[in-house]
């Protein structure tokens, strides 16, 4: 399933980038031309590409969140299993209320991250090179300029979601 839900995942991140260079033929190339049946079988083609990202999206999502639910479902019945063995002494110094949130709250964001975290990362790096190649490909001179501005960008975006994350446990 994992497996299923990271190559939709990545295909989605490929259709994304090509999608608006398909868009851009068409309309820089077919339509000056005037050959409408070659255009209208462009857009079919086109149209097909994004029922395909659709379905594809629709099985990242749908898939994906199932493969988190599976994954959280067997960390929580290992979990009970193990605090089913813990002595009474445990539980004597320790509050409940605790040992329930971390059974429920800590483990939604582990299944999160187990399925979450590869695909969106992976798909993250891949478009961000995607998208420098054809900018690159574009215009060089602005592509080089816009990714002199990103390192900047990542670092901000670590910065403040640290504080905001430190903000939270307040």
């Amino acid at each position: 399933m994992f497996f299923l839900d990271f190559f939709c995942a990545v295909f989605v991140g490929i259709l994304e980038l090509a999608f608006p260079l398909a868009v851009n033929q068409v309309i820089d190339r077919l339509l000056p031309e005037g050959n409408w049946q070659i255009i209208f079988w462009a857009c079919v083609g086109l149209l097909f590409v994004y029922l395909l990202n659709t379905v594809m999206q629709y099985v990242v999502t749908y898939w994906g969140h199932k493969l988190g639910i599976n994954i959280e479902s067997d960390m929580r019945k290992k979990l009970f299993e193990h605090m089913q063995k813990l002595s009474f002494g445990y539980y004597d110094n320790n509050k409940t209320g605790h040992s329930i949130s971390r059974l429920t709250k800590d483990l939604e964001e582990i299944g999160e991250v187990a399925h979450h975290g590869p695909e969106d990362v992976f798909v993250a790096i891949m478009t961000l090179v995607g998208a420098f190649a054809i900018m690159l490909s574009i215009h060089w001179q602005l592509a080089v300029a816009l990714f002199c501005v990103v390192p900047f960008i990542i670092i901000f975006a670590v910065y403040f979601t640290s504080v905001a994350l430190i903000d939270s446990n307040y």
